[in-house]
C-alpha cells in the first residue's frame, strides 16, 4: 500500500521508445503514475526530482545499462523497489542482476 494514498508512481526505463509507449499505456490504464526515461541519464534525473515506488528498466541500453541504473538505485534510493526487462535473455544476465 502507498503511504502517500496517492497513485503509485512507476519510472519505466527502456531505450526503445515503442517499448517505453505500451508500457505507459498499459500501466496508465491500471490506475499507476507513469514517468519515461529513455536512458540511465534521464532516469538518475526522474529519481531525483521524483519520489518513485518501482522502477523497470531494460537491461541493454546505449551507454550506461540496466544494471549499471540499479546498482546507482540500490545505492542512493535503496527504498524503491526495481523490476529489470530485457529481450535479450541469458543465464549470465539473471545472475549478474
Amino acid at each position: 500500500m502507498n503511504p502517500r494514498n496517492e497513485k503509485e508512481r512507476i519510472l519505466l526505463v527502456d531505450d526503445a521508445l515503442s517499448t517505453l509507449e505500451v508500457l505507459q499505456r498499459n500501466l496508465t490504464s491500471q490506475g499507476y503514475q507513469i514517468f519515461t526515461a529513455s536512458n540511465v541519464s534521464e532516469a538518475i534525473k526522474i529519481l531525483e526530482a521524483l519520489s518513485i515506488d518501482l522502477v523497470v528498466t531494460d537491461l541493454k541500453m546505449p551507454g550506461a545499462s540496466g544494471l549499471d541504473l540499479i546498482r546507482h538505485v540500490r545505492e542512493n534510493f535503496r527504498n524503491i523497489e526495481v523490476m529489470m526487462i530485457t529481450g535479450y535473455p541469458t543465464v549470465e544476465g539473471a545472475v549478474e542482476a
